[in-house]
């Protein structure tokens, strides 16, 4: 009797244990791009050849996006910066833009 409460017990452990509320990013494969603006002036930032904002010297744009590649432009005239960032789920991939 013992033996058996012992894996009833154990059983109901193991099933507590992996039994855990999803995180949102998780349930919408989602993660983020954050875009940091070190270049001394306000910048253009742009996912997808759509405007997202500008961003001020010093500050962050952040945007949650489904996960998959983006192109992410940065634009200063005459300067433009270009990249492709994967986004992963539940990650916040950066990329700082600098002098």
């Amino acid at each position: 009797m013992k033996k058996l409460a012992f894996i009833i017990i154990l059983i109901a452990s193991f099933i507590a244990v992996s039994c855990r509320v999803k995180n949102s990013c998780e349930i919408n494969h989602t993660g983020s791009i954050a875009v940091i603006n070190n270049y001394g002036e306000t910048v253009e930032l742009r996912i997808n050849n759509e405007k997202i904002g500008e961003i001020e010297n010093g500050n962050v744009i952040k945007s949650d996006r489904v996960v998959g590649k983006y192109d992410v432009n940065v634009v200063k005239f005459p300067n433009v910066w270009d990249t492709t960032i994967n986004v992963v789920e539940c990650q916040i991939i950066e990329y700082t833009i600098r002098k």
